[in-house]
């Protein structure tokens, strides 16, 4: 049956409209449900049910609504920051055990690694300007956990909020050492007057590169291409935290 506008009252028309808008929104929560929110092929669809939804709502709703969009947003970014980076976590604290032997870091890597253990320390030794990690010394070592591939590694103790919610501060990282850059890897780096750092790859271009953090209250921090200024890379977190740590 189809009706013609003009033959209608003005009520009949006004029910007419909202059954027409009933439908639609039951249409768009159906299609909503199978639609990944995060899949650019998605955004037009995403777009328009944004704004239906919020048309639906009071003065104080949108308020509100704004002013929390740009903390979701944040955590959104933070949460596909933390799946490209591959860092792995084991929900506990690291076994610790007095280093085969004694030394400054450059001096007991290769020993530890031959055992596999990773000399551990704090990041915070050598945060300060001038500081060179390789010189501090180490008095503690790590095993390395199972599935863990052989080579030469660092535990670090983070210290710091910058890289919240991947990152926090107490917690302990597993750095293979090597001198790549990798866009979205987690790595530690040297920063030229500034120490050394945690931080996402955010961009490598020319003889530039940018650490990001995923804290959105730190900007981002740029540093030469230089490989001599990586550290290596965060393979994997000794953290406590729980899932809130995402929230």
């Amino acid at each position: 049956m189809t009706y013609d506008d003009e033959s209608l009252s003005a009520g009949e028309r006004a029910g007419l409209e909202r059954t027409k808008d009933l439908l639609v929104r039951i249409a768009g929560d159906r299609a909503m449900r199978r639609l990944d929110p995060l899949d650019p092929t998605d955004t037009a669809f995403v777009e328009w049910y944004a704004r239906e939804a919020r048309a639906t709502l009071s003065v104080a709703e949108r308020y509100r609504l704004e002013a929390n969009a740009d903390r979701f947003v944040r955590d959104v970014l933070a949460r596909r920051a933390i799946e490209r980076s591959r860092v792995r976590e084991i929900a506990a604290e690291p076994e610790m055990a007095p280093a085969w032997e004694e030394g400054a870091l450059a001096q007991v890597v290769a020993a530890a690694a031959r055992v596999r253990h990773a000399p551990a320390m704090d990041l915070s030794v050598a945060a300060g300007v001038g500081r060179e990690l390789w010189d501090e010394p180490c008095d503690r070592w790590i095993p390395l956990p199972e599935g863990a591939p052989d080579g030469k590694y660092v535990a670090l103790r983070v210290t710091g909020d910058s890289m919240v919610p991947l990152l926090h501060d107490g917690d302990t990282i597993l750095v293979k050492l090597g001198d790549e850059f990798i866009p979205d890897a987690v790595i530690v780096a040297r920063v030229p007057d500034g120490g050394y750092v945690v931080k996402r790859v955010g961009g490598v271009a020319g003889s530039r590169v940018e650490l990001a953090s995923l804290n959105p209250d730190y900007p981002p921090i740029v540093i030469p291409r230089d490989p001599s200024l990586v550290l290596g890379t965060v393979l994997l977190r000794w953290c406590t935290h729980g899932d809130r740590s995402l929230h």
